[in-house]
């Protein structure tokens, strides 16, 4: 499952994509960014110019959810 996810997020890498965070109470919030980086355990997302760091994890368990833009 988590190579599957790094596979997907790799042809996402540089691209524009939609970030739904889900910040817990029914509260969610949408951005739009661009994965910058790819580690082994997580990676980054730039988005309004800050780098945020996400791990492979909150997408397996739909905490955040990625789609492109």
């Amino acid at each position: 499952m988590l190579d599957i996810v790094k596979q997907e997020l790799d042809s996402y890498k540089n691209k524009k994509v939609e970030i739904i965070i889900n910040e817990g109470r029914s509260r969610k919030r949408k951005e739009i960014g661009k994965i910058k980086q790819l580690y082994e355990r997580t990676f980054t997302i730039e988005i309004n110019n800050i780098i945020t760091s996400f791990s492979y994890s909150d997408i397996i368990t739909k905490t955040i959810i990625i789609n492109l833009v």
